[in-house]
Formats: structure tokens, C-alpha cells, sequence
């Protein structure tokens, strides 16, 4: 009896990991072909920020115009609409601001780098 329990945490062990590992595959490979999807489409998300559970704040471009809706589970609202220039500055400051950050990481990684083989 102990030798088929062990063989069966054993097998758990081993299984647990590998659905585990495919649950990511299969949610970042679907991410990815969502985000191409959105893309594509007249209406885009272009940015959503939680606020509490089940509610968040988006940016959403309609064909030629962009709004920000407050969205929660059960009521989509219309807080305000943006001129292009505001959504174009936004996004301007954004993209800086992402470059700054991925390069900041960048340099961290390397002095931990360096740290390790010290």
C-alpha cells in the first residue's frame, strides 16, 4: 500500500508541473492572439487600469474618437471624451516612459549579473 501511495505522489509530482507549465502556454499564446485581434478592429482598448475588484478604467478608441469609461460589472460609463492630441501626448509620455523602464531593468540585470560572478 505505502509503495503504490508514494508511486502516486510521484506521478502528481511530476504531472502537476507539466499542466501547470501548458496552462501558461495556452493563456500567453491566446493573449497574444487576442491583442493581434483587437488590433484589427474599429473599436481597441487601449489601456486598462484596475481600480477595485471587477472595476477598472479604460481608454477605448472608436473609429476616430477616444474615450475614458469606467467599466465594473454590472454598468459601462462614459466618464469622458479625449481630443486626439491628449490621447496622442499620453501615449507619447507612455512609450518614453516604458523605454526608460526597460532600460533601467536592463542595467539592474547586468549589476546582478556582475554581482554573481564577483
Amino acid at each position: 500500500m505505502p509503495e503504490n501511495l508514494m508511486l502516486s505522489a510521484l506521478k502528481l509530482l511530476l504531472a502537476l508541473p507539466v499542466v501547470i507549465l501548458l496552462a501558461y502556454i495556452s493563456l500567453r499564446l491566446s493573449n497574444k492572439y487576442l491583442y493581434r485581434q483587437n488590433q484589427i478592429k474599429a473599436i481597441q482598448i487601449l489601456e486598462r487600469v484596475p481600480i477595485h475588484n471587477k472595476q477598472f478604467l479604460c481608454i477605448v478608441k472608436i473609429f476616430d474618437s477616444y474615450m475614458v469609461m469606467g467599466v465594473s460589472e454590472n454598468n459601462i460609463e462614459l466618464i469622458k471624451t479625449l481630443d486626439c492630441e491628449e490621447v496622442n501626448e499620453y501615449m507619447s509620455q507612455k512609450e518614453q516612459t516604458d523605454y526608460l523602464n526597460k532600460w533601467s531593468n536592463y542595467i539592474l540585470q547586468l549589476a546582478k549579473r556582475k554581482n554573481q560572478h564577483d
